[in-house]
């Protein structure tokens, strides 16, 4: 059977320029998430024997027509499509236009937005056969495996004439990670994605799945579940050889919601690829409260060089809100461990949380500032499907539009009693202003610069903030 999976085309207009550019320029570390999915999906196909390709259109540059003109040169008899909450509309209107040039294609949607709103996602994408609920890889091989035949496929939802929507029965998530055959990254155009900082082509590495912790922003329970699983170390190490060997990549992603939540296996991991004698480079996220500073010397010596967490507040009281479970005080502790093991820090904050008023906002931007990072992240608080904040912002009214494309971590959707949206845009705005346009800011930044390239790409991500300032005013 021949298989199509495609990472859509970004969608027309502002967002495209902001969101497509910076990633094709900046090469955004977000831009391979659904990639790797898919190319494990690819791995696993190829393996028993089908005929895949796959496209990421807004890493490669790809628009809707091109894509539809690579639908109907393959012929594809089933066409994978991810779906994320701002494109949505866009993305699931990507199965008209495979429709159109290959009417006999079956297409499937997957993502956690979907997942989490099976139905509406039926109904606003006509010409979707099939949602995938949860991991693709297990339901796209036994889709394939049933002649694309839906009924009795774990994990499937579509529509019978008869009875209107089928939910087939939930999926167990995948209990053996090592099952997974290594990504079909030979089916992607590698050289589009670059670190940021580093100038050099870099893939992801799947780690672990699943996170046992219960923030109330995070809608990956509801695609990944809550339960921890993990690849065996020597499966990671081993990748990795691969990869390099393979592509002559070494600078790697490590994907997953925070690789340390067992520290145990984050040891046996770096040591796994000293082992190896492996001359890697990664970055990898973590929670503030699973580090320590034998464990981040071990991470230095294997080849870690930044670790992003998540910071999300500056104040005790919104750190509890968002039920994160770490104080201020283990966050500054984390970030100053890790800088002392010589290792790269990088913060993602959360600005406008429900609860949140604009004191504790700009006790959050000083907070921030006051710790020795490399760079920090400012998000919008957004109620993403699928998230115990979703749930919570409905039931209050706090959402002010029903525009998915307005759902995504630089804008916000929310107007609640403490802050209105237009503030929190504000607040974001000059925490940005506030954090880079420091000379400690500029010094940090520097120390990356170590070629002509990377100097060109921090200005153009520069310039892309510039526009994105201009496009929000």
């Amino acid at each position: 059977m021949k298989v199509f999976l495609i990472n859509p085309p970004a969608v027309d207009g502002v967002r495209m320029v902001r969101e497509g550019r910076c990633m094709q320029r900046a090469g955004a570390w977000t831009a391979v998430w659904a990639p790797v999915s898919l190319a494990l999906t690819g791995g696993m196909l190829e393996a028993d024997g089908h005929e895949v390709r796959l496209t990421d259109c807004i890493v490669e540059g790809v628009n809707s027509s091109e894509m539809a003109a690579q639908v109907a040169a393959f012929r594809p008899d089933l066409v994978v499509l991810n779906a994320a909450t701002p494109s949505i509309d866009g993305d699931l209107d990507r199965a008209r236009i495979i429709k159109q040039v290959m009417p006999g294609a079956r297409v499937a949607a997957f993502g956690i937005h979907v997942t989490a709103l099976p139905e509406q996602s039926l109904n606003s994408g006509s010409e979707v056969d099939f949602v995938i609920r949860g991991e693709p890889e297990s339901t796209v091989k036994d889709l394939v495996h049933a002649g694309l035949n839906p009924k009795g496929v774990p994990g499937i939802s579509w529509r019978d004439g008869n009875e209107g929507y089928v939910h087939e029965p939930d999926r167990e998530p995948i209990a053996d990670l090592d099952s997974l055959h290594f990504p079909a990254w030979h089916l992607v155009d590698r050289k589009r994605y670059i670190m940021p900082f580093t100038d050099r082509r870099f893939l992801l590495i799947a780690t672990g799945r699943g996170c046992p912790h219960r923030c109330a922003f995070c809608a990956d329970p509801a695609f990944y579940g809550r339960k921890l699983r993990l690849r065996s170390p020597e499966k990671v190490a081993e990748e990795m050889e691969y990869v390099g060997t393979g592509f002559g990549i070494r600078d790697f992603l490590f994907w997953s919601e925070s690789f340390t939540l067992n520290r145990d296996y984050a040891v046996e991991v770096c040591e796994a690829i000293l082992k190896r004698g492996l001359k890697t480079c990664w970055v990898a996220n973590s929670r503030v409260d699973d580090v320590d500073p034998e464990l981040l010397r071990l991470m230095k010596r294997a080849g870690c060089w930044v670790v992003g967490y998540g910071v999300e507040a500056g104040t005790d009281k919104s750190l509890k809100m968002m039920r994160k479970n770490v104080t201020v005080e283990q966050i500054r502790r984390a970030i100053e461990w890790t800088v002392d093991a010589g290792i790269g820090a990088v913060a993602h904050t959360i600005i406008g949380y429900p609860g949140e008023t604009e004191d504790e906002v700009n006790e959050t931007i000083r907070f921030v500032k006051s710790l020795p990072l490399d760079f920090a992240q400012f998000y919008c608080a957004v109620p993403f499907p699928g998230s115990p904040l979703f749930d919570e912002a409905q039931r209050e009214g706090w959402i002010n539009t029903r525009d998915w494309s307005r759902f995504e971590q630089n804008h916000s959707v929310l107007d609640t009693p403490w802050l209105s949206a237009r503030k929190v845009m504000e607040l974001r705005e000059k925490a940005f202003r506030e954090f880079y346009l420091r000379p400690r800011a500029f010094v940090s930044a520097a120390r990356y610069v170590q070629s002509p390239g990377v100097a060109l790409r921090m200005a153009r991500m520069l310039w892309d903030f510039g526009d994105w300032i201009r496009i929000e005013g």
